[in-house]
């Protein structure tokens, strides 16, 4: 054992990037084929004229990149938002292309790819737009899962048991105590639930979340 920490289930590694740092510090690789949201290019065909690898990432600020067999993984910022990109060819002045494959993903794709050819802007929000952003009520979601999941299901220490959770974090100063009056409750059924769910979003739930909106409607079908 080499006691670096596990996802059981279907998950991928334990942290894809550091857990102390920010998104804007160390953001994660998403693999193109599960995030919509990552824009693959390669070099477009002969006599087309475009962009080319280094123009488009001129004007950016790279954030993290990464080379693998399965292309130049790049994060990088415009000032306002991150591009996620999956460069198949070599940094060099050959035109790119915007790769979309035909799949479920595919306007999610053509947004993201629309983005960062030329990042449009609602200027009624101050938000770029085209691009899936989680309301408030998403996000605290989120975060919900994410710390039922550190508590109660992969913690590193003593996993707090449902009420332990309930009492910490769901429910703060509930008053309900253990035994019948806890097991009958409305608070106990709705904290098994959320375990429930931060269960599924671990082991493979976490896909249809990078899938963006589109995905999640045709996953759901």
């Amino acid at each position: 054992m080499d006691g670096r920490r596990k996802w059981p289930g279907a998950g991928a590694s334990a942290f894809p990037c550091p857990p102390d740092l920010s998104a804007q510090e160390a953001p994660a690789f998403w693999a193109a084929d599960a995030c919509g949201f990552v824009t693959i290019l390669d070099a477009a065909p002969d006599r087309f004229k475009g962009r080319s690898a280094i123009s488009l990432i001129a004007p950016l600020r790279m954030i993290a990149e990464q080379k693998l067999r399965s292309g130049h993984h790049m994060v990088l910022s415009d000032g306002q938002m991150l591009h996620r990109l999956c460069l198949l060819t070599g940094l060099n002045e050959r035109s790119l292309a915007f790769v979309i494959p035909c799949d479920q993903l595919a306007s999610v794709r053509l947004s993201a790819s629309a983005v960062l050819n030329c990042p449009p802007v609602d200027f009624g929000s101050g938000e770029p737009a085209g691009l899936l952003i989680p309301t408030e009520f998403q996000r605290q979601r989120l975060e919900l899962l994410c710390d039922i999941l550190d508590l109660a299901v992969i913690s590193d220490g003593v996993r707090l048991t449902s009420h332990e959770l309930a009492c910490q974090r769901i429910y703060p100063g509930m008053t309900i105590g253990r035994g019948a009056e806890w097991k009958s409750s409305s608070q106990r059924r709705r904290t098994q639930r959320l375990i429930g769910e931060a269960r599924a979003m671990m082991n493979s739930g976490y896909r249809a979340l990078l899938a963006g909106g589109e995905g999640r409607q045709k996953q759901s079908r």
